[in-house]
């Protein structure tokens, strides 16, 4: 709540601006493997002392700028993954498991935002597997949410299309599970199509387009390769649709790429062709 209301002006902003870092060994200990959009250049990691490592976020007076949206994250994540641990702890006593879903709904909601799996993937698995029960039931349009979370991870994030697959079945089967958005993001990363791809991509809300984000990097370095191999020039801005749905700057996309194709106005020149002798 506290974060919401410091950057209520602006609360896509605050997570979408934040820098991504690569973690090549993810832990399930948010202080110690942050979000990927938990540091911004120049920033503190959070495993050195400072007061992400609080449970709860410290209070500001109404005069004092509020702390950097990486480091509200990170401390939320972290008093998170301590509350759904006591809520583990206590479960057998608990008459009634609906806390532990608001709690692990808030947790996964959160966590796909700020690029998270250590938070979200575990919460997915323990809220779809143990606390959706008969007695006790997600809502319909919730489970339809979660399921739909889970599905798009495995295809995206793990590139395991058969478990995905999968997934979208025994779902229909056993919720009536359907999501023409899930079955069109399948088809278009199976079939390598990123014009579907990041037109699917630009329909959906955020939390989806959040978990979307893992596939992006391979798609558009599949787009570029293909491209690379067709063309001997093309435009610009169909190069950028095609690598990120027009996303990125052609600055950003060099930059990010490292492409050496030379910019003639609106033409990239992919090569040259060879002069005969």
């Amino acid at each position: 709540m506290q974060f919401c209301t410091h950057h209520s002006k602006d609360l896509d902003n605050a997570f979408a601006s934040l820098s991504l870092v690569e973690d090549p060994s993810p832990s399930s200990d948010a202080t110690r493997n942050p979000p990927v959009r938990a540091l911004r250049q120049g920033e503190a990691h959070p495993s050195s002392p400072s007061p992400i490592h609080r449970a709860t976020p410290a209070r500001h007076s109404a005069d004092s700028a509020p702390p950097l949206p990486s480091t509200e994250l990170s401390t939320i994540l972290m008093a998170l993954r301590k509350l759904r641990e006591g809520l583990l702890a206590t479960s057998a006593i608990a008459p009634s498991p609906v806390f532990s879903q608001r709690v692990h709904v808030f947790n996964i909601r959160l966590a796909i935002l700020a690029l998270h799996p250590p938070s979200y993937h575990p919460s997915l698995l323990y809220l779809l597997s143990v606390l959706h029960t008969k007695d006790h039931p997600l809502p319909t349009s919730e489970l339809s949410e979660m399921l739909t979370y889970l599905i798009l991870d495995l295809a995206t994030r793990q590139d395991d299309l058969i478990a995905a697959h999968a997934m979208r079945y025994n779902s229909k089967l056993k919720y009536g599970y359907e999501s023409r958005i899930v079955d069109a993001v399948l088809r278009a990363i199976v079939t390598d199509n990123w014009v579907a791809f990041w037109r699917t991509r630009r329909k959906v809300d955020g939390y989806v387009r959040a978990v979307l984000y893992w596939h992006t990097e391979k798609l558009r370095k599949t787009a570029l390769k293909a491209i690379s191999r067709t063309y001997m020039s093309c435009d610009v801005k169909w190069i950028l649709q095609s690598t990120g749905g027009e996303e990125m700057s052609w600055e950003e996309l060099v930059q990010k790429e490292d492409i050496g194709w030379i910019r003639d106005g609106d033409k990239a020149i992919i090569r040259k062709p060879k002069t005969r002798a």
